[in-house]
This record gives C-alpha cells, sequence and structure tokens, in this order.
C-alpha cells in the first residue's frame, strides 16, 4: 500500500517533457557533463516553451551554455538559437555592468566609513562556471548594524545621484535606490520568515558570524575586489535566503543553482560538523534534506559535495519541482497576476488570493513553517494597512 501511494505522488507530480529538457540543459550548464541527448533527439522539442521556462526561472545563460554543447542538427532552429544568444549577452552585459559598479561603489562607502559586505548577487556569481553568465538581480548590501551606518550609507549613496525606490522601509532597516538604472538595496539588518526557531535564534547567529572583520572575505573581479560575508555565514544565509521565498513567496531554479554552485566551489572552505550544528540550531534540517535530494536526483549535483544528503527524500522532489515551476523565480508567475496600482486593499486582497495557493501546495511538506509563514504573512499585511490609512 505504502509503495502505491509513493508511485502515485511520484505520478501526480511528473515533470513535463520540456520541463525535463531543460533541467537537462541545466544540469551540463552547471556540472559540464555530457547531455543526454536522447532526450532530444525525438524531434519533439518546443523551443519556445524551453526559451519561456529559462526566463521564468532565470538560468538562460546555463542553458546557453549547455546548447552550444549539442551536435548541430539537434539545437534550435537559427530564429530560437539566436534569441537564446541575444538574452545571454544582455545578461553578460549586465554582469560586467555591475563587477564594474559595485568595487567603485564600495570605495565610495569606504571614503564614508563604511565597509558595505555583498551579499548573494554577484558575489554567488563567482562560483559559477561563468559568471557572466548568472542572470544578475539586485545588488544587495550588508552595510552593518548600526542605524547610524545604515544612515550614512543611505546619504552616501544619495550624493552619488541615487534615487530612492517604493521599497524602502526604514524601520527594516532596509532601503531600495535606483543607481545608473541599477537596484542597490541596503540592508542595515537581515529579516527572513522560515519558522520559529529561525526567528528565535538567526538575528543572534548572525551577528556572531559577521561580528569580526578579519572573517570577511575578499573576492577579486578582474583587478577589483569585493567584500563577501565568511563561508560559514553563506553557506547558510543562500540557502534560507532561498527557503525564505519558496515558502514565502516562489522560488526559482536559479536560486537553487546559486546554492549548488556555492557549496560545490567552496567545499573545501566550510566546516561541514559546523554547517551541520548550523543547520540544526537555525531548525532547518527538514527543508536542507529535501532540497539537498532535489539538488542531486533533480540537478546532478555531486552527493559528496552536499552534507546531510539522504537518499529517503528522494521521493518528494517531483513536488518541490512542480512548486518551483508553478511559480517562477521569486514569485514571477505570481507577480505577474498581481495588482501594483489603484485601491490598497484590492492590491492586498488580489495578493493574499494568489498567495493561498502557494502556502496550500508547500503545507503538505511542510506544515509547521507553512502555518508559522502563512500568520506572519497575514499580520504583516494588517500592518502595512494600518501604516498606510
Amino acid at each position: 500500500m505504502c509503495s502505491l501511494f509513493v508511485d502515485f505522488i511520484v505520478f501526480l507530480f511528473m515533470l513535463t517533457k520540456s520541463q525535463s529538457q531543460l533541467l537537462e540543459l541545466i544540469k551540463a550548464g552547471l556540472w559540464r557533463k555530457p547531455l543526454d541527448l536522447t532526450l532530444f533527439d525525438s524531434g519533439q522539442v518546443d523551443w519556445y516553451e524551453i526559451l519561456s521556462l529559462c526566463d521564468q526561472q532565470t538560468v538562460t545563460g546555463l542553458v546557453t551554455d549547455a546548447l552550444s554543447t549539442m551536435p548541430k542538427e539537434l539545437r534550435p532552429p537559427k530564429s530560437i538559437f539566436f534569441q537564446f544568444i541575444k538574452k545571454t549577452s544582455e545578461i553578460e552585459k549586465e554582469n560586467r555592468l555591475l563587477y564594474d559598479v559595485i568595487p567603485n561603489l564600495i570605495c565610495e562607502f569606504k571614503k564614508d566609513g563604511i565597509t558595505p559586505i555583498v551579499l548573494k548577487g554577484q558575489g554567488v556569481g563567482l562560483c559559477y562556471p561563468n559568471p557572466y553568465r548568472r542572470t544578475s538581480g539586485d545588488v544587495d548590501l550588508l552595510v552593518g548594524f548600526r542605524l547610524e551606518d545604515y544612515d550614512t550609507a543611505k546619504r552616501t549613496i544619495e550624493r552619488l545621484g541615487g534615487k530612492i525606490g517604493e521599497k524602502t522601509k526604514d524601520y527594516r532597516k532596509h532601503a531600495e535606490y535606483t543607481l545608473r538604472d541599477i537596484i542597490v538595496e541596503l540592508h542595515g539588518d537581515i529579516q527572513l520568515t522560515i519558522c520559529k526557531n529561525f526567528d528565535n535564534h538567526f538575528h543572534e547567529w548572525m551577528i556572531k558570524c559577521l561580528s569580526k572583520e578579519e572573517n570577511v572575505r575578499k573576492k577579486s573581479v578582474d583587478s577589483l575586489y569585493i567584500e563577501m560575508p565568511p563561508c560559514r555565514f553563506d553557506a547558510i544565509f543562500i540557502f534560507a535566503h532561498a527557503m525564505n521565498h519558496y515558502l514565502t513567496s516562489g522560488l526559482g531554479l536559479r536560486q537553487i543553482c546559486d546554492w549548488m554552485c556555492y557549496l560545490s566551489k567552496n567545499n573545501d572552505k566550510i566546516d561541514l560538523n559546523q554547517l551541520k550544528q548550523d543547520v540544526e540550531f537555525l531548525g532547518l534540517t527538514k527543508l536542507w534534506k529535501y532540497f539537498a535530494s532535489l539538488a542531486v536526483d533533480g540537478l546532478g549535483m555531486n552527493k559528496e559535495l552536499i552534507p546531510m544528503y539522504d537518499v529517503k527524500f528522494s521521493v518528494h522532489s517531483g513536488r518541490l519541482l512542480h512548486h518551483i515551476f508553478s511559480t517562477g523565480n521569486f514569485g514571477y508567475l505570481q507577480r505577474k497576476k498581481q495588482i501594483y496600482r489603484g485601491n490598497i486593499l484590492v492590491k492586498k486582497t488580489k495578493t493574499l488570493y494568489g498567495q493561498l495557493f502557494v502556502y496550500w501546495d508547500n503545507l503538505w511538506l511542510f506544515p509547521t513553517e507553512t502555518f508559522y509563514c502563512f500568520n506572519h504573512f497575514i499580520i504583516k499585511g494588517f500592518k502595512d494597512l494600518y501604516r498606510r490609512t
């Protein structure tokens, strides 16, 4: 009976052909492994659908790398292949701009006594086989935990011509700016919502990890440097940030790729025993094991490079992937349905309706975390309404 139930679950969350082909292309792009060409030699490849999935999951650069290794007769038609190349060229251009802007921006902060640390994004991009082909996003900078450091950082970026954005919430020490067409987010704190245990311990743990300046790592980009958090912090934070989005809005394959690439690239620098202790201390063990199985069994990561991999969790990889494909990167598909203008109450109601499906989907594997996040979502929604009325 148990076996039949497992078979039913696997069947229920089977991937479409295009989704399976996309995963194969991502594996080849990430790990430089030969493609399983049997998935593509039948002629039944919907390249338009795969291109659309790449946009939703922000993995176009990785897929373009994989396509270049395919026999010419199996590649997409020229018109579609050129779209992949064009989009990848734009990704590379954006990354080159960011890797030029960030070190110089940090130099400006240092003039005012602030040494920001680059969170996620371009720092994680350096762990990819080709950093310039990771789809970039906002520039996230941790400017310190003191309110005066946060206020100084805001003045610095305004001095440089940064325009403040709507997502700025000073009560959370979070400010968004547009500078040279780049979104820069300043963080005077980091707040994530995953579970009660995480909320109770993360802030204290984070300050402990980042309190010593010598723990900050410098990574070179061409002839310039960017400051990044210590491995102990990043190995947890990159995963926790992804789980925050998985549980509250939506998660994309790029975020999973970020986590995998980071663990793979820094495996020799991470204290695995300390990592296991931190995962357990922060209440992330269950989530970690589920997504470790997805990384290995769904996305081809070497199981020796990811601690706490347990094959028993592999049966649920299909369900996790179903959720990821249903929401898109950072809830891309859900955000397309949201209303951004008009009555605040109507907007909040529309958002709530869409989010219910996200929470319902998560409930079956992560009931405790889902109820916790849903409760937090409702309370936060009422607080936002109160502040705007």
